[in-house]
């Protein structure tokens, strides 16, 4: 694989250490800089646009993880964020900033591995700039092509879900309307899974930054409610339930 090169924000410099130390012990992986605060993240990027992933703590002094990751997405940069944190309660707030994905501390070296797949996955895609079937990415959008035209759009801002009610057709409900597509769940989950998307069950993908509520039913599944489809009810089916729970730290 190609090298990827990791920059670890954080004000703490024992967990900036530890964090390093697991990440260096994964091959492939370079660690190519530290900060101590948002601004100093800022500043390293200006200068080092290269950087493939940034593990970033969201409780720092100056300047903060989320404000951080707000001016980032404000300089359009191919980066993947990972929110950093003690506390589960910033989950979706990290979401609904694109955050590639959201880890607990103490840091746990199978969750941490477990990211650098994905990322993998992710930087497979954007070399390739496509994937089997009708949806092809492109930078931070996607072309879905439907029966008569090609729409452009941002998978983490503009689609809220995506279902399937036959084996050859998905509808993308997106916050500009239902969008049909006969490219299969399978290839949407591989393209958009690195995108902050999750499988919920075997006909349903969520954008996870909206989802709106969260309902525990009586038989240990759950129901979403998810933003602009309210009345759309998504089941979080057993066999994905242990996996959301474990993304969302609920």
């Amino acid at each position: 694989m190609e090298q990827i090169n990791a920059l670890v924000a954080d004000d703490e410099l024992p967990a900036r250490g530890e964090l390093k130390y697991e990440l260096a012990s994964i091959p492939g992986v370079k660690v190519v800089g530290e900060c101590a605060n948002g601004k100093e993240v800022l500043a390293f990027l200006k200068s080092h646009p290269n950087v493939d992933i940034l593990f970033l703590d969201i409780e720092m002094p100056i300047m903060n993880g989320l404000e951080c990751a707000q001016k980032i997405l404000a300089m359009d940069l191919p980066l993947k964020i990972v929110f950093a944190t003690g506390y589960s309660q910033f989950a979706l707030q990290a979401f609904e900033l694109e955050a590639f994905d959201y880890i607990l501390k103490p840091y746990s070296e199978q969750r941490i591995h477990r990211i650098i797949d994905r990322l993998e996955d992710s930087l497979t895609l954007r070399r390739q700039n496509m994937v089997p079937g009708e949806v092809t990415a492109s930078s931070q959008k996607i072309a879905i092509q439907t029966r008569d035209r090609t729409l452009m759009i941002s998978p983490a801002r503009e689609i809220v879900l995506i279902s399937t009610e036959k084996s050859d057709r998905s509808l993308f409900y997106t916050t500009s309307g239902i969008v049909e597509s006969r490219m299969t769940l399978r290839d949407i989950e591989s393209l958009l899974t690195p995108l902050g998307f999750f499988r919920t069950h075997k006909g349903y993908i969520v954008n996870l930054s909206m989802i709106h509520e969260i309902e525990p039913q009586d038989n240990g599944t759950l129901l979403l409610t998810m933003t602009r489809y309210e009345k759309q009810k998504i089941p979080v089916s057993r066999h994905y339930i242990k996996a959301f729970k474990d993304i969302l730290h609920i």
